[in-house]
């Protein structure tokens, strides 16, 4: 199973609403699916939230966000240039 997008309104950040969301996915598709994946930038966001969530790095895209936007995408002032895949199992 793939997360393809996972946001919290800005005023909710911190809270741990996503993390429960995580947790939600993890028990509900346990004993239907082996994996959940997730794709994302190299940011210092993202990614150690990932992985506080369990999730651990898996592949690499390179240049994904630079060969498929026609614009620069930053978060946290760092441009995205490779898609980090990042797995937990369920």
């Amino acid at each position: 199973m793939k997360i393809k997008n996972i946001a919290t309104a800005p005023e909710y950040q911190g809270k741990g609403y996503a993390k429960k969301l995580i947790e939600y996915l993890v028990a509900e598709y346990k004993n239907t699916y082996a994996i959940l994946q997730v794709g994302t930038g190299d940011s210092p966001l993202t990614i150690p939230f990932y992985e506080k969530c369990g999730f651990i790095r898996h592949h690499i895209i390179k240049n994904f966000f630079t060969d498929n936007y026609d614009h620069p995408i930053f978060e946290c002032g760092v441009q995205l240039v490779d898609m980090i895949y990042l797995q937990r199992k369920l």
